[in-house]
């Protein structure tokens, strides 16, 4: 078996996937595009819930094509230099990575462009939507802004009335 289980922030099932796998090589590839680790990425729980979404949003191949391609960025230091004109500027790869960034830190899908559409394959499930609550919750606006998913984590008595971390006096 090449998954061990555990509990993510939300609640979820946490994956840790072995080297060499599909979702090994999506963690790879998120941690390059939202600059977060690896270990928060997996803590969220949705690892797999994304790259569903994906593979049912895109049409067949386009995952792998975007995994293929991560994964044939230099190593080291120029990597993440690498990461825009390789795949964010790309015409066919940049708006599906763009997506992923998305989904990561909003636990939505966004409508691909028209464009993009027209070129590369329309599907019903291309729609503005929020994916799951749990992929809400996980989003990782809320780590970035220090704040909790309004409406889905209790912040606990009086919590309005701190300011997040990290603000100004």
């Amino acid at each position: 078996m090449s998954e061990r289980a555990g509990t993510g922030r939300s609640g979820t099932a946490v994956l840790a996937t072995e080297p060499g796998t599909r979702a090994e090589a999506f963690l790879a590839l998120s941690e390059l595009l939202t600059g977060f680790g690896r270990v928060p990425l997996a803590g969220t729980g949705q690892t797999d819930s994304y790259l569903c979404a994906l593979d049912a949003v895109l049409p067949a191949g386009m995952v792998d094509e975007l995994l293929r391609a991560a994964g044939s960025l230099p190593e080291g230091a120029g990597r993440e230099a690498a990461v825009g004109p390789a795949i964010l500027d790309d015409p066919k790869l940049g708006p599906v990575a763009r997506n992923v960034i998305l989904m990561w830190y909003r636990g939505t899908w966004t409508a691909l462009p028209a464009e993009w559409r027209a070129a590369y394959g329309a599907s019903p499930l291309d729609t503005d939507h929020v994916l799951s609550a749990p992929a809400y919750q996980a989003g990782l606006q809320w780590v970035a802004a220090g704040a909790h998913p309004a409406g889905a984590l209790q912040q606990g008595y009086g919590a309005w009335a701190a300011a997040p971390e990290g603000a100004g006096p």
